[in-house]
């Protein structure tokens, strides 16, 4: 079979693709059809707000529904709680995921939260009480880490909130903060709270038998999964532990479930045979749906290579210097490696005490990535003539990034941002792995931070190209021998992250034992996103390398999407 009925035959699998997984996952996200779902927009002082709604069509004037506020953890968005909102929406409620202040498409930052502790919640709670489809009368919230603070500052406010969820949040050294109230055994109404059994920031011995026994009335240690005070009375008090991390607390299915059930006995009277259905959970289909279209869309940009290729007459067949092969190809991914563990905590620390650029978290990101790249290229120049027969350094850089390497990693990434904002615009899909890492740029200031990320993490992905690319064979022999080569640069490129987390997280398995226990600790929660983003930036340089003999596209095309991803994940 030829290359180019091959590649016609790519094109139509990965459209296939494409098409299959956007039209599933937005038919289960409007619940076939049941559910409306929308971003809205909301005034909150001199900022705006940006919400996703879900509102039952049955929702009316004439029969108003309950409605939840959803709030999420910090660096997070309203779309990562989309998972709630949607099984929430199913048995007629109206849920309205909120990106905070500072995070997503809202406006502020994440400071403004010493003014308004509620992140924006109390002015979502308003929004939704001057809707003429909500029972006003029937309100509650949830909320995530940061948004668990929110929207207990929430409650503080506004006592007329009809039901609680704390998940992983609202806790501890919080309460000693007048503006998030002094809970009891009947103040909330109805509260639950969540936290995850591998949950890096808790202690549940100290929350069972310190903080959670004020609030259920009870001197005694707190007994989970056990039913305290009544849902009649609004005094009804339950405390959950899903065998799950801080991070993905909010996408457990124990989570999710409890969190339905629980707010459909406090919000919808008993009877309601619609609300009292067992539908089942739809969102983890809805989740992978989504992960089929990401793949048609990264494999319709990989085909567009040869096409793009061949107006810019770039040959792709042209073989630069010859790589010098006396540092074998396991040292070279073993040194690459160490630089990136090895310099993971100090450059995270680094960049939270440096003010850019300007989104927190990102910013420790790009230094990180920066550092290891600079060193990474520095070892490589020092010790040229284990890594490189000819040129030096600063000629194999200038070959690699040529001008129509630059111009066809620029055109494809446009490829890449057209079809993302396109989806978006029409059919409000976003893509995600659990959190969105590919989203329209729509604020200026984000569109700067864009701008900002790209001498970083282009200086990191010329760095990997050297290690990970530019030492192997361009041409393996065989499909399996290239299976072979592209599965080596993956796992060389996770297998370090994917130690670490091991080493965090399979003594507390095993021993219940946190290696880094804490704050620490919970920056080791970002490799779970890191990894999977990595393997996607991973596979693009070897694809952009294998098919164009050099790393300079693969590393503008990786800089421009992960100052992309960036710019639109992390918060101000």
């Amino acid at each position: 079979m030829n290359s180019n009925r091959v590649r016609r035959l790519s094109a139509i699998v990965v459209l296939a693709l494409l098409v299959f997984g956007l039209f599933l996952a937005l038919t289960l996200d409007s619940d076939f059809g049941k559910v409306g779902v929308k971003t809205i927009t909301i005034s909150d002082g001199d900022k705006e707000l940006s919400g996703l709604l879900y509102r039952p069509h049955s929702a009316s004037a004439d029969n108003p529904f309950p409605a939840i506020v959803i709030a999420h953890g910090i660096s997070s968005s309203k779309e990562m709680m989309s998972s709630i909102g949607l099984e929430l929406s199913r048995p007629s409620i109206v849920t309205l995921c909120l990106d905070l202040l500072g995070h997503g498409r809202s406006g502020g930052t994440v400071d403004d939260g010493t003014r308004d502790p509620s992140f924006g919640v109390l002015a979502a709670v308003q929004y939704l009480k001057t809707q003429s489809f909500v029972d006003s009368s029937r309100i509650g919230l949830i909320g995530h880490s940061l948004g668990a603070g929110a929207v207990r500052a929430t409650v503080a406010a506004d006592n007329q909130i009809e039901s609680l969820v704390l998940i992983a949040g609202g806790l501890g050294n919080i309460v000693e903060s007048p503006e998030y109230g002094q809970f009891n055994s009947t103040f909330p109404k109805n509260l639950l709270v969540i936290v995850g059994k591998y949950d890096v920031l808790f202690n549940l011995t100290e929350v069972m038998t310190e903080e959670l026994p004020p609030m259920f009335g009870t001197q005694q240690e707190v007994v989970q999964d056990i039913f305290y005070g009544s849902i009649a009375a609004k005094t009804a008090r339950k405390f959950v532990t899903p065998a799950t991390t801080h991070l993905f607390e909010p996408f457990d299915s124990t989570t999710i479930s409890e969190i339905v059930e629980w707010m459909k006995t406090s919000l919808i009277p008993q009877g309601d045979a619609e609300a009292e259905a067992d539908t089942g959970m739809i969102y983890v289909a809805r989740e992978s749906a989504i992960l089929f279209a990401l793949i048609g869309l990264f494999g319709i940009v990989f085909l567009m290579l040869f096409p793009v290729s061949r107006i810019l007459r770039l040959e792709t067949s042209e073989i630069g210097p010859v790589t010098d092969t006396r540092l074998k190809v396991w040292k070279r991914q073993a040194v690459w490696g160490v630089l990136n563990i090895a310099l993971f905590l100090p450059m995270l620390a680094a960049g939270l005490a440096i003010p850019f650029p300007p989104l927190l978290f990102g910013r420790s990101i790009a230094w990180w990535m920066l550092v290891v790249g600079l060193v990474g290229i520095f070892l490589v120049a020092v010790k040229r003539p284990k890594f490189l027969a000819e040129p030096d350094i600063k000629e194999r850089l200038r070959w690699a990034l040529s001008r129509k390497q630059i111009i066809l990693a620029s055109v494809l990434f446009l490829v890449l941002f057209a079809g993302v904002s396109l989806i978006e615009v029409l059919f409000n899909l976003d893509f995600r792995i659990i959190t969105p890492i590919f989203r329209i740029l729509t604020d200026s200031r984000r569109i700067f931070a864009f701008f900002a990320f790209l001498p970083f993490f282009l200086a990191y992905f010329l760095g990997e190209g050297l290690y990970l690319h530019d030492h192997h064979n361009p041409n393996p022999k065989g499909k399996l021998a290239v299976l072979r080569e592209y599965g080596s640069n993956v796992f060389a490129k996770i297998a370090p992250f994917l130690a670490i987390i091991c080493l965090q997280y399979l003594p507390k398995l095993l021993f219940d034992v946190w290696i880094l226990p804490g704050f620490a600790g919970f920056i080791f929660e970002f490799l779970w996103l890191i990894v999977p983003i990595f393997i996607i930036t991973t596979t693009c340089s070897w694809w952009f390398y294998r098919n164009t003999k050099r790393i300079g596209a693969g590393a503008v095309f990786n800089a421009l999407t992960m100052a992309w991803v960036a710019a639109t994940v992390f918060p101000f």
